[in-house]
């Protein structure tokens, strides 16, 4: 009997559930789960503090910049290391908040809510510097029909502003259609994405806005009522899909309508996780090469004194299915490879002589490929890195099965289908639903694929472990060797 791996569901009780009771460290696929990596750092040096947002831009001429930010500084990664380019300005902003960056023609702008808004022209700047035109301090940006469009300025956190058309230092309202809007219902804005339009996150209410020129500018239409984004940076566009956290769970629109991704599957479980009092790290990020929206987290479980980030939970568009990542970091980043040269690897931080021998992550990984777009990662340490390591310990679990149907069965052996050999397996079971359930020690993997055990019961359910290091690359499920009980 093949009892697959299937999605991710613990919201739901482990007694016949359809799907995966536990998918740890792992990311799904269509069909399986796949081996996620621990962080190879690739920054020579780190920031001074947490890292509170980064972002990474490539210029019309090809060159690839890194940008980052802490509470007090702006960095930009220069020959690997990152240099404090804040201008001589030292920031300051709240501890649970971001630095955030969107790209305007050739200008980078950085800002967090409190602080002017800093600039950056790729390729020439050699400094951030105050945005011109005297825009306001903004903690959502977003670039709309060749608008700057901003919301949530701290004397006004539901207003949006934007700039004049096509320019990102002229802000003064009537000026080539510069303007704002107040919303008064829905609370404060959480989040913007833009594009040929505008969506405006709101704690209860996403409204989008549409460009209408004249005295009008834009227009502003509800798509959600009684639902938004909460607090934090969880709010992800990918293509015309934009993925959001609500008070109520994980949502996607697609600018017209929301549907739910999370209900019934890891919404429950999200929340009862979540540290709430430091509910505003939220983080979201996408993962181009593997087609996975994350949202990375502080738990209330977490074993590093529930300060920093320890968990991200993983979205696989084309699946529909989720996983867990358990990793202790600071934020997760869009990010673009900045690539090496031979004279660079140097300095790869893994190696730390001219040895290439002592570099332990491949030289085939996408780390050293420049301007594509991956996954980047601060870890604890305030360094730059990507998920390119070795693969992290992974648990995954079926759900609570009868093999017999209305029958008490013998287990003699499990087939685990996964690609290693080095995978060790569990299996729990009772007789009664009502009874407390028994997990056996973890066994290995005899030369013949199988593991053995020799267990009777009604109801079973089988974990799969796979040590740290291991290489492999999909685990489907488990092969079970089974006697009805009464025959041998």
């Amino acid at each position: 009997m093949q009892v697959p791996f299937g999605e991710w569901l613990p919201d739901l009780p482990n007694h016949f559930n359809p799907g995966a009771t536990e998918a740890k460290n792992v990311f799904p696929a269509v069909n399986s789960y796949r081996p996620f990596n621990d962080i190879a750092v690739t920054s020579s040096n780190a920031l001074d503090a947490r890292c509170q947002g980064a972002k990474a831009f490539k210029s019309d001429g090809g060159v690839v910049s890194i940008f980052a930010g802490d509470a007090t500084k702006l960095y930009k990664l220069t020959s690997n290391a990152f240099v404090d380019e804040s201008g001589g300005t030292t920031f300051s902003f709240s501890d649970n908040f971001y630095w955030d960056f969107i790209r305007f023609g050739e200008v980078v702008i950085a800002f967090n809510g409190d602080d002017a808004p800093q600039a950056w022209t790729l390729d020439s700047s050699s400094d951030f510097a105050a945005l011109g035109g005297s825009p306001p301090a903004f903690r959502h940006a977003a670039v709309v029909n060749n608008f700057i469009v901003t919301g949530y300025q701290a004397a006004a956190q539901n207003k949006v502003q934007w700039s004049s058309f096509n320019s990102a230092t002229s802000w003064t309202a009537g000026t080539n259609q510069s303007d704002s809007e107040v919303l008064p219902e829905g609370g404060v804005v959480t989040g913007i994405t833009g594009g040929q339009y505008g969506l405006i996150f709101q704690e209860n209410r996403i409204t989008r806005m549409d460009y209408r020129g004249g005295n009008v500018v834009f227009s502003f239409r509800r798509i959600e009522e009684n639902r938004g984004a909460v607090q934090g940076k969880n709010v992800i566009q990918v293509g015309n899909m934009v993925y959001y956290l609500s008070e109520d769970g994980f949502y996607v629109t697609n600018g017209t309508e929301s549907k739910p991704i999370g209900a019934n599957k890891v919404d429950r479980f999200f929340y009862n996780d979540l540290k709430f009092a430091l509910r505003d790290r939220v983080r979201s990020a996408y993962d181009h090469e593997n087609k996975l929206v994350m949202w990375s987290y502080p738990s209330a479980s977490g074993t590093n004194s529930n300060t920093q980030n320890d968990k991200i939970i993983v979205y696989h568009i084309a699946s529909d299915r989720w996983s867990l990542v358990e990793l202790d970091h600071e934020v997760i980043i869009d990010y673009l490879s900045p690539g090496f040269t031979l004279d660079d690897l140097d300095d790869y931080p893994a190696a730390g002589t001219d040895d290439l021998d002592a570099i332990n992550t491949s030289l085939d990984s996408s780390v050293f490929i420049g301007g594509l777009r991956t996954l980047g990662v601060f870890n604890t340490s305030h360094k730059l890195g990507a998920f390119e390591g070795d693969s992290l310990a992974a648990v995954i679990g079926t759900g609570e099965t009868e093999i017999f149907g209305q029958s008490r069965s013998l287990v003699t052996h499990v087939r685990p289908l996964v690609d290693t050999s080095s995978a060790t397996g569990t299996v729990s079971f009772r007789n009664r639903v009502a009874d407390s359930v028994t997990t056996s020690s973890a066994a290995s993997m005899h030369a013949t694929g199988t593991i053995p055990f020799h267990k009777s019961a009604r109801y079973f359910k089988f974990n799969l472990q796979i040590p740290a290091g291991t290489t492999w690359s999909d685990a489907q499920g488990i092969d079970v060797e089974a006697i009805k009980e009464g025959y041998r």
